[in-house]
């Protein structure tokens, strides 16, 4: 029994670091309408330099979060004007097949850039807290700090999202693009910024994901991918649905591993996604 409560906890904890990469990268396709394969690539690198930057200068996390996340903004605002605002002025079969090919090509450069640059081996932050101990199970205390800062986050980008005049825009866009472009608001603008913010939410979620899991240059596309299961299970822009799909995610990651092999969890997300599919072609979190 204290295992399986051990894994449900380290499940529920990768689970909620899903979902955060899953936040950003569900904004982006609700907004611009654009699938970036390269979105959990920028998690992988984001948390290359942070463990180098934690490494070299012994840099607190938060202070390399508060370094990374506005550079992640701007390199995504210019990413976006540079490469992939160009594409929208074709039509719908050339821009969908171009912004894939751009965006492909983008984790694979930016994987074997960093891969030459720092290395292709693993990397993590060893925070050294004290653990703290329920009769047989044991917390550490980077878990659980990682854990508020998982809830912290949601909670920030759910007030954000509900309560400014950006988030706002961002749902007047995704729910009506010509009418928010009536009412005043620049789409072209807000999907640059859009996408910026959801390139600078993922490296938030690196540094608590590199708190506790080690990461590589070339774990990206694994990370997009569940990303896609829980933005179809909990529905585009449905932050708190995309947090329980997360959750739902890593505790059947966990389960998986304990009670079948480790090695087949990562595919567990791809079967998940096929099945609700079949079963919910619009999504699980969408409405009818």
């Amino acid at each position: 029994m204290e295992v399986l409560l051990q894994v449900l906890i380290g499940g529920v904890l990768l689970g909620g670091l899903y979902a955060l990469v899953a936040f950003g990268l569900s904004l982006i396709y609700g907004v611009v309408r654009i699938l970036n394969f390269a979105h959990g690539t920028l998690l992988a690198v984001s948390g290359v330099l942070a463990s180098l930057a934690y490494a070299s200068w012994q840099l607190h996390p938060l202070l390399i979060a508060v370094l990374l996340a506005p550079l992640l903004f701007v390199c995504a605002y210019g990413y976006y004007h540079v490469l992939l605002r160009p594409l929208s002025k074709r039509n719908h079969f050339e821009s969908t097949v171009g912004t894939v090919l751009v965006t492909v090509g983008t984790l694979m450069i930016l994987s074997d850039l960093t891969a030459k640059a720092a290395g292709a081996t693993q990397r993590n932050i060893p925070l050294r807290l004290e653990a703290l101990e329920f009769g047989e199970i044991v917390i550490s205390t980077t878990q659980l700090l990682i854990l508020l800062g998982i809830a912290l986050l949601t909670v920030v980008m759910h007030l954000i999202l509900t309560c400014t005049w950006f988030g706002r825009a961002v749902r007047a866009v995704t729910q009506d693009p010509v009418g928010a472009q009536i009412c005043g608001v620049q789409s072209t603008r807000m999907k640059a910024l859009t996408f910026a913010f959801g390139s600078a939410t993922v490296a938030v979620a690196a540094v608590l994901y590199v708190l506790s899991f080690p990461v590589d240059p070339y774990m990206g596309f694994g990370l997009t991918v569940k990303a896609f299961t829980i933005i179809v299970v909990g529905g585009v822009g449905n932050l708190p649905g995309a947090l329980l799909a997360g959750i739902f995610l890593g505790v059947a990651e966990g389960l998986t591993g304990l009670y079948w092999k480790p090695e087949w969890a990562p595919a567990l997300s791809v079967v998940l996604m096929l099945l609700i599919l079949v079963a919910y072609p619009k999504g699980v979190g969408v409405k009818a």
